[in-house]
């Protein structure tokens, strides 16, 4: 079995290998000849077993990375990462009556994250118009707050201001390594055959900016599925990424499926507690809980496609994680703690994702 060897153990092989075959009494010991001759060869030899190790590595998908996960993504199941997508907005210009707002007009925030407008539109004759506009740059940084988009770097002739109502959204990073291995291994250890639940998982998955899936067939009758989406944040998707994933799975389900896909139905989930030692810090603690709620409820481990079942969020996990945590939430103890007004586990349905309401700290 191949073992990457360091230059100490490759360098006293070589040494023993020159013993037995030298034919006269030239010695090996440190400091002659032989011996750096044998040392030199001993360090190129040890970077080969260090690449050779890593040849291995990138040959099996639960260790490779990049491009070589990548290659076997392709190879074994037929898959791609997921590409960055940049943030689109609507924004609102205010200017001339009649005057025409080209494609490609630039605008920007304060902090310089551009956007260009997708099409051309003419003011209005209320002196506005809106019209969409995508960031230039890919990822999460082009999802901007509501009004901040104000700047027009290059003057356009007619426009005087514009401003975003809304917050610009579906901005995403490209699909990371372990996301993408998450995707490889389901694919290839789960029979995704003749629109089951696992093919629908992995074209539902394919869409760049989905986080994570569930499936439920049968859901309304024979022939329907029902698809819940979150976005890459674990958060309630966009309706734009809602239509990507219906276009995507159209062009692979089966004739006659009648395929529904979502958002799921938030759950608000309040808590209260009286914090007996420590601070105490509300934000701290929904922000713990909240990641909680997204890794357990809406995971990406698919091995149990029993997507029908409800998931219960236990009410002593609540309180173990604010405790575990206790150097952000400020919680060391704690008492009479509820969750939705009582002190029982919460049970959220399938298609449900839960939120964290208000913390009340007493």
């Amino acid at each position: 079995m191949f073992e990457a060897e360091t230059k100490a153990e490759i360098l006293k092989r070589l040494i023993s290998y020159f013993d037995d075959a030298k034919k006269t009494d030239v010695s090996a010991v440190e400091g002659t000849f032989a011996y750096d001759t044998l040392a030199a060869n001993a360090k190129e030899f040890e970077k080969t077993y260090a690449e050779m190790d890593l040849m291995m590595d990138a040959a099996f998908p639960q260790v490779s990375w990049g491009k070589y996960l990548d290659y076997l993504g392709e190879e074994l199941a037929g898959l791609t990462r997921r590409a960055a997508t940049s943030a689109k907005v609507t924004l609102t210009l205010s200017g001339t009556a009649g005057v025409t707002v080209p494609a490609g007009s630039l605008f920007a925030t304060e902090g310089n994250t551009n956007f260009t407008t997708d099409d051309s539109a003419v003011i209005s004759d209320d002196g506005t118009v809106e019209i969409d506009a995508t960031a230039q740059a890919s990822g999460f940084g082009g999802n901007v707050a509501a009004g901040t988009i104000t700047k027009i770097p290059v003057s356009i002739y007619g426009v005087s201001s514009v401003t975003n109502a809304s917050a610009a959204h579906d901005g995403y990073e490209e699909e990371t390594d372990d996301a993408l291995r998450d995707r490889i291994l389901f694919a290839v250890r789960q029979p995704a055959t003749s629109g089951n639940v696992y093919h629908y998982v992995e074209w539902a998955t394919a869409v760049s900016g989905v986080g994570a899936v569930k499936v439920l067939p049968l859901w309304n009758g024979n022939g329907t599925v029902k698809i819940v989406v979150v976005d890459a944040n674990k958060d309630t998707p966009s309706e734009d990424l809602l239509q990507s994933v219906r276009d995507y799975v159209a062009e692979y389900s089966p004739i006659g499926a009648t395929v529904t896909v979502v958002a799921p139905t938030l759950k608000t989930v309040d808590i209260s507690l009286k914090v007996t030692k420590g601070t105490g810090n509300a934000d701290a603690i929904k922000s713990v809980l909240t990641k909680y709620f997204k890794e357990n409820v809406f995971s990406t481990n698919y091995t149990d496609t029993d997507f029908n079942k409800s998931v219960t969020i236990s009410y002593a996990q609540i309180g173990r994680i604010m405790l575990d945590n206790s150097s952000s939430t400020g919680v060391e103890d704690y008492e009479s703690m509820t969750v939705n007004g009582g002190t029982e586990n919460i049970v959220v349905d399938a298609d449900n994702l839960p939120v964290v309401g208000t913390v009340t700290l007493t």
